[in-house]
């Protein structure tokens, strides 16, 4: 009677192998340390009870520092009965150029804080911001916590950050600040304290635009100016 061979599969081992030697791993970690201090500065970091946590735009330029690139993959917005948004959830994936991705999930309730009448645009804008920066933290960030996801006051911009941009705006002309104030509205930003990273950048090409249209042309138009309190 002829004997039936039976085929025994190669046990695998339990362990993880190191994508690479010590040395090189070691050095890769080195090399994201050297370039987290190098290209981040103090307002890309929130110091929340004593600790620094990096902060939406830290997760962004180190984003563009390893071409890594976004990718919207789900999101929820969750009302009441009355047709109030009282929470978002998203899902965004980061994708190294080597084809290696992290997922993250952020969201954000209307419970986390007072809500006001920037709540429409708050939450679901703070929910994407946790969800980028979970997944960079995870793929290249050694899944490091963000300042968002301890306060979510850390995704505004910084109170040096707003000097700056206040006195940029004290430095125009009277009538480039009524065409910014009136830009301003028609976009619907928020106000400047609770504007985000790219948000001021947009604000700053807003200010670019009514300077170089008044040196174009100057509009002698009577308009109603509002006070400083009700502005940007």
């Amino acid at each position: 009677m002829a004997t039936e061979e039976i085929e025994i599969a190669p046990i695998s081992s339990a362990l993880v192998s190191p994508g690479g030697t010590t040395a090189e791993i070691v050095q890769n970690m080195d090399a994201y340390q050297e370039l987290c201090k190098a290209l981040l500065d103090d307002n890309d970091w929130q110091t929340i009870q004593g600790k620094r946590f990096p902060k939406r735009s830290a997760w962004r330029k180190l984003a563009v520092a390893y071409g890594v690139s976004f990718e919207l993959r789900d999101h929820k917005l969750i009302w009441d009965d009355d047709g109030n948004l009282i929470a978002a959830e998203f899902t965004y994936r980061c994708t190294a150029p080597n084809g290696r991705y992290a997922d993250g999930w952020g969201a954000c309730a209307v419970s986390e804080r007072n809500a006001g009448r920037k709540a429409v645009h708050d939450i679901p804008a703070t929910a994407e911001t946790r969800a980028k920066n979970r997944a960079a933290a995870d793929l290249f960030g050694m899944g490091e916590v963000s300042a968002e996801e301890i306060d979510r006051n850390a995704m505004y911009i910084s109170t040096d950050e707003q000097s700056k941009l206040i006195e940029r705006i004290d430095s125009l002309q009277h009538e480039e600040k009524v065409d910014l104030r009136h830009l301003w509205k028609e976009q619907r930003l928020p106000r400047r304290e609770l504007l985000n990273s790219d948000q001021l950048e947009h604000v700053y090409l807003l200010i670019d635009e009514v300077t170089a249209k008044s040196e174009e042309s100057f509009d002698e138009t009577p308009l109603i100016i509002e006070t400083q309190e009700d502005a940007f």
